[in-house]
């Protein structure tokens, strides 16, 4: 825990008229305060609690709902930087929106240096960072910096289904709290902003779209109201491959060479299509960013894949979930730039490798 990010946090001016409580929730065991912290979690009204074993990111918040006894809960990540005047942007909006179930702060990432971080950019993993300045309402936020009333959340606490360290479990919290509540959409706060640093100071770091491919394949299970079906996966159809090629070379109803070019057409088709779509959204032709962004398409996919497999949800292949909190006008039934160049090269391949 770095001193020099979380004093700021716990010494952030308090609104008038408010009884304020911070909760400094730690789930590393070995994890030891610095001098300065200790003294900064002396004062009454800082708590500290440390796990005795690690639980992951959804029980540790869960202790702390348990733990505050507040009308209004306010969930930073420990190593975000805030503006000096978040806790009054968020008491302002309580007091002129007392009913509402809850804000969503702004999080801006620093301008992207690096290949990798300007691919995750482009990707589209991050916009729900800065969702505050885009939309009004929305019907989720990063647990790096949003706020719940503790009314409207009730009983409803962060699920242990999902990756102990994190993906699509601050997605399920959201969406149970807004079905609790007729499906209110979370009211956007522009101005109660953070800065949230680059993982690993703009490092390459696969694992996490992994993870929350993992996660996120748990939400159209748990949400099915919000699920539909859309295009495969690219692992989903070179799993389907795995199946249905051998028949077909075995039997005799394909030539094993057109199979080789269809399992390799697949690849290259999910290639092309992420690849144009990274070029529109980053504007940019550079071969790393489209390359890392490529790899940051498949890794997803896999945890897609990998979470599916692993509850044996196999009807859950094409499954995706509506992050627009909406049960009509799904996304299948909009165009965008990956599924016009798939509607255009797979009947392409089919022809290709099949028509005799």
């Amino acid at each position: 825990m770095t001193e020099d990010i979380l004093i700021p946090i716990l010494t952030l001016e308090k609104p008038a008229d408010t009884e304020l409580n911070f909760y400094l929730m730690c789930d590393n065991p070995a994890a030891e305060l610095s001098q300065a912290l200790e003294q900064v979690c002396s004062r009454p009204n800082v708590h500290y609690y440390k796990n005795e074993v690690n639980l992951g990111v959804s029980a540790t918040r869960n202790r702390a709902i348990d733990l505050a006894k507040a009308d209004w809960i306010l969930f930073l990540d420990d190593d975000i930087i805030p503006v000096p005047d978040i806790l009054l942007q968020y008491a302002a909006a309580i007091r002129a929106n007392p009913d509402e179930i809850g804000f969503i702060g702004q999080i801006d990432l620093p301008p992207a240096s690096k290949n990798f971080t300007k691919a995750v950019i482009a990707s589209g993993a991050m916009e729900v960072f800065g969702i505050a300045k885009k939309r009004n309402r929305f019907a989720w936020g990063a647990t790096a910096n949003i706020m719940f009333s503790r009314k409207a959340v009730g009983p409803i606490r962060f699920s242990p289904a999902y990756p102990k360290m994190g993906g699509g479990e601050d997605v399920d919290f959201c969406y149970h709290v807004r079905e609790r509540n007729k499906a209110t959409h979370f009211m956007c706060l522009p101005k109660a902003a953070v800065t949230h640093p680059w993982w690993g100071n703009e490092s390459r770091v696969w694992s996490r779209p992994f993870r929350y491919g993992i996660g996120n394949s748990i939400l159209p299970d748990q949400h099915p109201a919000y699920a539909y079906y859309d295009f495969l996966t690219a692992p989903e159809t070179l799993l389907l491959c795995l199946v249905i090629v051998p028949i077909l070379g075995i039997t005799g109803l394909a030539s094993w060479w057109n199979l080789v070019y269809f399992v390799a057409g697949i690849l290259l088709i999910e290639a092309i299509a992420t690849g144009i779509q990274i070029i529109k959204r980053a504007h940019t032709f550079s071969p790393a960013i489209i390359g890392y962004g490529i790899g940051l398409r498949f890794i997803y996919e896999w945890g897609l894949l990998k979470g599916s497999l692993s509850r044996l949800r196999f009807h859950e292949f094409g499954l995706r979930f509506n992050f627009e909190g909406k049960t009509d006008n799904l996304p299948i039934y909009h165009s965008n730039t990956r599924r016009v160049v798939k509607w255009v090269l797979y009947p392409v391949l089919f022809f290709l490798c099949f028509w005799q």
